[in-house]
């Protein structure tokens, strides 16, 4: 038997996602997509629903109904960045808050330490019932 032997490709992290998986029919996420999908399960987890870990998720779901003040942006601003430093393979370079109509927008600018990218990571609140998230990798 000759020929050449194909090695897979080394993943640093592989892990499963059942977001959107009716439309890719992909359930497996590798690396920087699953530290992108891991960080948005932790900012869509309201703190004490995750089972077993009532400590674990989310705070800002609890400030939707306030006022924006300085106080709760920093307060925002703060369980961001707690949300974010829980993951080692990032690193927070910086966090900006913006109010929307019915919302909040969180933009970071992140750092993927094993992939040594840098990356714009948002998050969007909702209504007090949704938030999605979009990015863009850079070098």
């Amino acid at each position: 038997m000759s020929g050449t032997i194909t090695f897979p490709k080394a993943w640093y992290f592989v892990g499963f996602n059942s977001t959107n998986t009716t439309l890719t029919r992909k359930s497996k996420v590798y690396d920087a997509d699953l530290v992108t999908a891991d960080l948005l399960f932790a900012f869509n987890t309201r703190v004490g629903e995750r089972v077993m870990r009532p400590d674990w998720g989310c705070a800002i779901w609890d400030y939707f109904m306030e006022p924006m003040t300085p106080i709760l942006h920093d307060q925002i601003i703060a369980e961001a960045t707690r949300i974010c430093e829980s993951d080692s393979r990032v690193n927070v370079q910086s966090i900006t808050v913006y109010t929307i109509q019915n919302g909040i927008i969180i933009e970071f600018q992140l750092f993927y330490v094993p992939f040594n990218v840098y990356n714009t990571f948002t998050v969007t609140f909702e209504d007090a019932q949704t938030a999605y998230f979009s990015g863009s990798q850079g070098q």
